[in-house]
């Protein structure tokens, strides 16, 4: 009797390590057979630098806008970008809306851009015509590998007015294309920076034709002293821009500055209107 239990549990033992060995290969045999699960692709941060008309369209100025994306080129989001307008309500659409991308295409740095006809959907004066070109061109040649953009309409090299020969590819162009400091806001910065260093003479020329008619620059002088000397105590936390047909009009937010000592609140708003002479945006003083 003792040596049949022996034998069933010597039996018993062996079919154990046996079924475990068979699991082992058996799992093993499937993990090789099967596909290997793709990595999920890493989506790549673009900063682009896009241009749009300026507010009076005859100049181009720059728009950052940052993009995630796995699937397009640099160039093709630039694009994209474009045609969806600016984001800054200061700023101006130049590609028509409707207007798709049948291709895109960079070969040995010169960028082969093919619109659908409706890029031509406009009533194009010489000046916007321009304006368009030059910001596809430029926004484009932001990419390092970019050094010139072929524009096509269907596959054609004509259909644009002929100011620009299409024939060839175009190259980077500045001409157009504003300076930072050309901006309302910033111009706004550079007067109050004046005015809080006392620098007076130098606001007093950022002044438009009307302020200084009917202000001259001892009364200016006067009426600015006690506002300049105030504002150091401030720094701009916050502003809104309006765009208006011949004028823009700065809502800011100030906040004081740790340590500062003023009888004025922790925050104030002030408008500040802006407008458009001899080139550049001048400050209209309050009434």
């Amino acid at each position: 009797m003792k040596v049949y239990e022996r034998v069933m549990m010597s039996l018993l033992i062996i079919f154990t390590i046996g079924y475990a060995f068979f699991n082992i290969f058996y799992e093993n045999h499937l993990n090789n057979d099967e596909m290997p699960i793709p990595p999920f692709p890493d989506k790549k941060k673009y900063a682009l630098k896009l241009y749009f008309g300026n507010a009076q369209n005859d100049g181009l100025a720059s728009e950052k806008r940052i993009i995630i994306s796995s699937e397009k080129k640099e160039e093709e989001l630039i694009l994209e970008e474009l045609i969806k307008g600016p984001r800054n309500k200061m700023l101006n659409m130049l590609i028509p809306k409707d207007t798709q991308m049948i291709s895109v295409k960079t070969v040995e740095g010169i960028c082969y851009v093919n619109f659908s006809k409706d890029v031509l959907n406009v009533t194009w004066g010489k000046m916007d015509q321009e304006m368009m070109v030059w910001s596809i061109v430029n926004s484009i040649t932001e990419v390092d590998y970019i050094h010139g953009v072929q524009i096509l309409v269907e596959g054609n090299k004509k259909g644009f007015k002929p100011i620009y020969s299409m024939k060839d590819p175009l190259f980077r162009n500045e001409k157009f294309i504003e300076k930072e400091m050309d901006i309302p806001i910033n111009i706004f910065r550079q007067f109050l920076s004046y005015l809080i260093n006392e620098d007076y003479k130098k606001s007093y020329q950022i002044l438009d034709a009307s302020s200084k008619e009917k202000y001259d620059f001892v009364k200016y002088k006067l009426m600015l002293g006690s506002y300049a000397r105030e504002m150091k105590n401030y720094e701009i936390n916050m502003y809104q821009t309006q765009k208006y047909e011949k004028e823009v009009v700065l809502i800011i937010n100030f906040r004081k500055k740790r340590g500062s000592i003023s009888d004025l609140g922790e925050e104030m708003i002030e408008k500040w209107k802006l407008v458009y002479e001899d080139g550049m945006w001048k400050i209209t003083l309050p009434h």
